[in-house]
This record gives C-alpha cells, structure tokens and sequence, in this order.
C-alpha cells in the first residue's frame, strides 16, 4: 500500500505541474489562481496519506476503518479552510481555474490504478 500511495501523490504532483504550465504558457488565467487550487487538494491529500502510512501495521479493520474516515474529514476541513482563507483575501481570484485545478488532482486518484496494475 505504501507504493499506491506513493504513486498517488506524484501522480498528483504532476497533475498540478502540467496544469499549472499549461495555464502559464496558453495564458488561460491566473497561474496563481491554478496554482492555489491546485496545492488547496494536494496538501490535504498529502496529510491523507502520511496519516495513512502511519496505521499500515494496524490489523484491526474497525480501527483501521475509523482513523480512515476520520483522516478523510480531517482532510475535507483542510480543504475547506484553505478556500475559506484564498476568498477571504483581497485577492482577485479566477474561480473557474480555481476550481478546475482542485478538481483535477481529486479526481487524478482515478489513473493511479492504471498505472499500478501495469508495474
């Protein structure tokens, strides 16, 4: 499990890397708005999974299953305080590349499988 959750956070990392270049160098917004969308899913996801990493050794489903799903709130609070401090600013932000960059890498987990099953 430890490689899966390697090979998510780079897979992620560069998720964000392509995005943000790719808003750079088309000039499809704020870079630094694609930038904070991006980084408002990774840091969270990166607490996720050191969480995780630390209850590898843990047997018991039940707690195993708990410290999951309380990491996963732990992580959506993350995210959401990290909206909640970017919009409260007096920044003008692009939400749409906002948005777009923090849903990509949410929904990058999607090609970890792929590339997993190929190794």
């Amino acid at each position: 499990m430890k490689i899966q959750i390697q090979l998510l956070l780079t897979v992620q990392l560069v998720f964000m890397l392509v995005y943000c270049l790719l808003v750079f160098w088309l000039r499809l917004g704020d870079v630094f708005s694609a930038l904070t969308g991006c980084l408002a899913s990774l840091i969270p996801s990166s607490y996720f999974s050191y969480k995780m990493l630390r209850q590898l050794d843990n047997d018991n489903a039940a707690e195993w299953l708990s410290y999951t799903y309380r990491s996963d709130i732990g992580k959506w609070l993350m995210a959401g305080i990290i909206f909640a401090l970017a919009f409260s600013s007096d920044y003008r932000w692009d939400p749409l590349i906002l948005f777009v960059g923090y849903l990509l890498i949410q929904m990058s987990g999607i090609f970890v499988p792929f590339l997993y099953k190929g190794k």
